[in-house]
């Protein structure tokens, strides 16, 4: 009976748990809007703390990324291109290599790679603050954490993820493109005709979206959890931990409900 009971505790104190994460990365979610929508907000100091931020989240590992995304897109468009020769579908080849690689796996490999690069450091970073009474003394000093530290955060992850998923899905196609038709300008107008079909407003509007989803993610997720740590700094990896963590199981969420949303 006392197994019982005591597991009962532990199930609704995780459960509460779960719903006090949720509650506070979607309150700090609307103040990050009425501050985006605020005027006020949007000064020289703020316009050159976001340009940073992109900078350091997209353009500093530009290389880096192009030559993973064509790695995997090179390896990926293969498989796909010796299947279809194998079972006879090479003309759905083209479209198979689209909605696999560019609507699906690049945008979620995306979202990874910035997790990795960018979220946890994110999250240390907002750990260590937090520890060492950084933020406090940005408010005492009347430079709001929110405004300067937190919304370009935010915005560089958003437009990062949509631009290095739009990049990896523009090298994606050319090098489907050079797979199937080699140099030659024969296959433009079919292969044109193939990314008309597929790229409609709604689905094209739901990458977006789902590119900004993944951007959230990767940068609101570790922010909240670096506001959680205590004030001790043996408290800061497990922080890192569990911010990343968070970060992994809502990526892989938001591309379930895509999925769904998408195929059933």
């Amino acid at each position: 009976m006392n197994f019982l009971v005591a597991s009962i505790e532990s199930l609704g104190a995780k459960v509460t748990g779960w719903f006090t994460v949720g509650y506070d990365i979607f309150a700090f979610l609307f103040r990050s809007i009425l501050l985006l929508l605020d005027r006020a907000t949007w000064n020289r100091a703020t316009y050159d703390v976001v340009i940073k931020q992109v900078y350091f989240t997209a353009v500093q590992i530009l290389p880096v990324f192009l030559g993973y995304a064509l790695v995997i897109s090179w390896l990926i468009i293969t498989i796909i291109l010796t299947t279809a020769r194998d079972f006879g579908l090479t003309a759905f080849a083209s479209e198979m290599t689209i909605r696999v690689l560019v609507l699906e796996l690049l945008p979620f490999l995306t979202a990874l790679f910035i997790a990795l690069r960018s979220g946890s450091a994110i999250n240390t970073e907002v750990a260590l603050m937090k520890v060492n009474n950084e933020l406090d003394a940005l408010a005492h000093c009347k430079v709001p954490p929110m405004q300067f530290e937190f919304l370009p955060r935010l915005i560089g992850g958003v437009v990062s993820v949509i631009t290095l998923a739009g990049l990896a899905g523009l090298l994606a196609l050319l090098l489907s493109y050079l797979s199937i038709y080699g140099l030659s300008m024969a296959g433009f107008d079919a292969f044109t005709q193939i990314l008309a079909k597929i790229f409609n407003l709604i689905i094209l509007f739901g990458l977006i979206a789902k590119c900004a989803l993944f951007g959230l993610a990767v940068t609101l997720i570790p922010i909240t959890a670096g506001l959680e740590t205590p004030k001790k700094l043996f408290m800061v990896p497990v922080s890192v931990l569990r911010g990343m963590m968070r970060v992994f199981f809502a990526i892989v969420a938001i591309e379930v409900v895509s999925l769904a949303l998408k195929y059933i």
